[in-house]
């Protein structure tokens, strides 16, 4: 379901994607919105979901966790009960920061981040590969970050 933004909710929403700090003052001047608007429009956006939660995003490198990996990984079967299997699993590892379902030769795409080799190797073999739903994996060891945002593309 897709919820109507108008440009004074678009203008709020793309202020606090940067910066989620930003008091309703702060919105209010940048806006011309009154704060007493904004405070309401947030909320309203809150109660709509469109506004899921409110996070404090980490520099992964500064705080040691210097590998990153994006794994392609195929299903053994491709029943409702093996993909709620599947997924009920990688909601419960920490290392591994997306998912998402996919079309193509593999099923899902992970981002995986640990601290070094060692620990992708073992979330990877003691983990991932042992799981009985998967048949098949493919990884793509990251360089380094081109680019990375959290925000989304309203204008």
């Amino acid at each position: 379901m897709n919820i109507p933004l108008d440009r004074s909710d678009i203008n709020i929403l793309n202020l606090i994607q940067k910066n989620a700090t930003l008091t309703n003052q702060d919105i209010a001047d940048l806006t011309g919105v009154s704060a007493t608007s904004v405070w309401r429009r947030i909320k309203n956006l809150e109660d709509v979901g469109v506004i899921k939660g409110t996070v404090a995003l980490l520099d992964q490198k500064k705080i040691g966790l210097d590998v990153s990996a994006i794994i392609h990984v195929r299903l053994s079967r491709h029943g409702e009960d093996t993909r709620i299997e599947f997924e009920k699993f990688i909601r419960n590892r920490a290392e591994v920061t997306e998912c998402y379902a996919i079309l193509g030769k593999h099923d899902y795409a992970l981002t995986v981040v640990v601290p070094n080799v060692e620990k992708f190797e073992k979330f990877l073999a003691g983990h991932l590969l042992n799981h009985p739903m998967i048949s098949e994996s493919t990884t793509y060891f990251t360089l380094r970050q081109v680019k990375y945002s959290t925000a989304l593309p309203l204008d």
